[in-house]
């Protein structure tokens, strides 16, 4: 008879502050999830619109809890990071307004898994399927970044890597970068695992968004190097579009 596939914990976390409109259907979509071993922590920034009653309505599905100012989504995320079980091998943040793909996503992926390497899946945005790279190498994160809700960090390396709250629209970039450089691996899974429909803060606010990256850049030579020659190249080929920032 063969053995049973393990199970690694899962860690979900959600930061919200006043999205009362956007938060019950990410907490139905994280309650939903099929997969068992699991844990959800819900980061409130103290809001008030009614958020409180809502978390309240739901506190059936939701492990912990925390409401209080913060400084933004980064450090709420901090706190949830914070908050993780000591056996915690996963963690996804799945913020006011996410959802996964499916019921199952987590079922389809989780099964087997160490804890080892960080995993990232692919999106659906707009009703279509959204490929992210196969590799995070310097081409792809000199002009680029993957969806954040579509990563599965590993608990245990995150924990070694903090949000820094001083880019509060790119963070999320210079954590990933941070991870890379200390060699942690990202394994592509083909799984889409969120729906991401835009609208965030890094959508609203693009310009500040591309500048905060490429300050980050600029510790990086290598990337910033790839940075500069794809902008270069940008201003003689015809496909200066498949070149920008995003």
């Amino acid at each position: 008879m063969g053995t049973s596939p393990h199970y690694p914990k899962v860690s979900m976390v959600t930061v919200t502050y006043q999205a009362i409109g956007q938060l019950e259907a990410t907490i139905k979509s994280v309650a939903a999830q099929t997969y068992r071993n699991r844990e959800y922590i819900v980061v409130d920034g103290g809001s008030s619109d009614g958020t409180l009653d809502l978390i309240e309505s739901y506190r059936h599905v939701i492990d912990r809890v925390v409401s209080e100012p913060d400084r933004g989504i980064y450090d709420a995320m901090n706190k949830g990071l914070s908050l993780t079980a000591p056996d915690s091998d996963y963690i996804i943040f799945m913020n006011a307004g996410d959802v996964f793909f499916n019921d199952v996503v987590l079922d389809a992926i989780l099964p087997g898994r160490r804890g080892e390497t960080h995993l990232y899946g692919n999106i659906h945005r707009g009703g279509k399927l959204v490929i992210q790279p196969p590799r995070l190498g310097n081409f792809y994160m000199s002009t680029k970044m993957i969806c954040h809700q579509s990563i599965l960090f590993a608990t245990r390396l995150h924990r070694r890597v903090q949000y820094d709250t001083r880019y509060h629209i790119a963070a999320d970039y210079k954590a990933v970068l941070e991870m890379l450089q200390r060699g942690d691996v990202f394994e592509k899974v083909e799984q889409a695992v969120c729906k991401y429909e835009g609208g965030g803060i890094s959508d609203l606010h693009r310009q500040e968004l591309f500048s905060q990256r490429r300050e980050i850049m600029r510790h990086y030579p290598a990337l910033w190097r790839m940075y500069v020659g794809k902008r270069l190249l940008a201003r003689c080929l015809p496909f200066r579009d498949q070149l920008r920032m995003r």
